[in-house]
């Protein structure tokens, strides 16, 4: 094949298959770049979020609850699917605690209860809504949330709070049982409970204190 030849076929080539290349190698520049530019934009709205959450946790250490409501809002308006948002609402369902408004701290944790995608921030919520619905003494309720599911790792302070609630009613044999069963709990997550503290209201109520208890 001469040179002329060869070059013929080249052309021959790029005419039958260039727009195809030309096509193939656009598409991945732009697709390239649309990942690129998601990824910006994903990384702008997180560093967004972690902005207003600041806000917020710099409010709830001085209980400015109004802010820390404007702060849930606004993540709850723009970033309703960031892990932000729920730890928003823990914020603001503490202070809303503290400040007796029991009924809408429990409907804060309730959402988180709802919504979250994270078991373990369900498990917060839920041991939570237990306290909550316990001081405002409703305490079926409380009881209902306290045993209701898998416990998980949470199991010592979900049966702490459940001897709580059954003290509260005056189920004095079936507290120390819970009491008991927090402190056994506590044994495989150790540090997940003040275990001194449970063993003084286990021995409040009469119980026996855990062998190799050092809080007596």
């Amino acid at each position: 094949m001469t040179e002329r030849e060869q070059v013929d076929r080249i052309r021959q080539w790029w005419k039958e298959n260039g727009a195809w290349i030309i096509v193939g190698v656009g598409g991945g520049v732009l697709a390239l770049a649309g990942w690129n530019w998601w990824q910006g934009y994903q990384l702008q709205r997180a560093e967004q979020a972690s902005a207003i959450y600041a806000v917020i946790a710099e409010a709830a250490m001085e209980e400015r609850i109004e802010e820390i409501r404007v702060g849930v809002e606004r993540l709850e308006s723009a970033h309703g699917g960031s892990p932000y948002l729920q730890h928003g609402r823990f914020a603001l369902a503490g202070a809303l605690a503290r400040a007796g408004e029991f009924a809408t701290a429990a409907d804060q944790l309730q959402q988180v209860l709802d919504g979250a995608d994270d078991p373990q921030l369900r498990l917060i919520a839920r041991l939570r809504l237990a306290r909550v619905l316990l001081a405002a003494g409703e305490h079926e309720r409380a009881l209902e949330m306290a045993r209701g599911g898998e416990p998980g790792v949470f199991v010592a302070p979900l049966r702490e709070v459940e001897g709580d609630i059954l003290a509260a009613q005056g189920d004095t044999a079936g507290a120390r049982a819970a009491y008991e069963a927090a402190l056994e709990g506590a044994a495989e997550h150790a540090g997940i409970i003040d275990e001194a503290h449970v063993q003084l209201k286990l021995e409040a109520l009469g119980g026996t204190p855990a062998a190799g208890s050092d809080a007596s």
